[in-house]
């Protein structure tokens, strides 16, 4: 093979890497961002449920208070019916103190719910909980190896770098223009392999003079049909 061919064939190895690399680098912000959106769901779960917590213990609290104000408005109620002798009035009294009571077993009711309710919340939040600490354990973990991996690939990238420049240092200027260009509009490899006629990028078939050129190994060959450099396989 030619030694330009086969400086080309390295370069473009050096060239695929660096490009995986790049694209790598390029995905890491939004597979971190990912990692953190289901580390952030996981929190929201938990802050959701305890905020029903304390919804409810107010809720009871408020209840309670009310219960102890009408309470004492019985209890006055009941003081004012021992001292008065009129019958209209101890009857309204009654009437009153009646209808405290009754709002009195709603709100027990109504607390007795919430009490329930308090149950399935306190057991909902320790789930939670649960869960936060085992996505947050495992998200942040994945992340760590995230940043492991792009510290990894930018080292490594520069490795290729250095060795990119020293490798295209060393091809005629014409034959790296030519390649460059190439492997710019072509997006995958500006270099293929010529097998049974038959093209290794596009897959056509060259004209049989190609193939004597290619098979000679003279001078660099391009496919007439993509433009790529072509190379004898052995």
């Amino acid at each position: 093979m030619q030694p330009e061919l086969e400086a080309l064939l390295v370069l473009q190895d050096r060239d695929q890497k660096i490009r995986a690399l790049r694209q790598q680098q390029k995905s890491l912000p939004t597979e971190r961002a990912g990692l953190e959106a289901k580390l952030a769901s996981a929190k929201q779960l938990l802050e959701h449920a305890k905020q029903r917590g304390k919804e409810n213990e107010v809720e009871r609290r408020k209840i309670q208070l009310e219960v102890e104000g009408k309470r004492g408005s019985i209890a006055r109620f009941k003081t004012q019916q021992q001292a008065t002798r009129k019958n209209e009035e101890y009857t309204a009294l009654s009437k009153e103190i009646a209808h405290f009571e009754a709002d009195i077993q709603g709100m027990e009711d109504k607390e007795l719910e919430l009490m329930e309710q308090s149950e399935e919340i306190q057991e909902t939040t320790a789930a939670a909980e649960k869960d936060f600490a085992k996505s947050q354990s495992i998200i942040q973990e994945q992340i760590t190896k995230l940043e492991a991996g792009a510290n990894a690939a930018t080292a490594r990238l520069a490795e290729l770098e250095a060795d990119y420049a020293k490798l295209a240092s060393e091809i005629p200027e014409e034959t790296l223009d030519l390649y460059r260009r190439l492997f710019v509009k072509k997006g995958d490899s500006a270099v293929v392999p010529l097998e049974s006629e038959i093209c290794g990028g596009c897959h056509m078939k060259v004209p049989v003079q190609i193939g004597s050129q290619v098979r000679a190994q003279h001078l660099l060959t391009q496919c007439p049909n993509c433009g790529r450099i072509l190379y004898r396989v052995i």
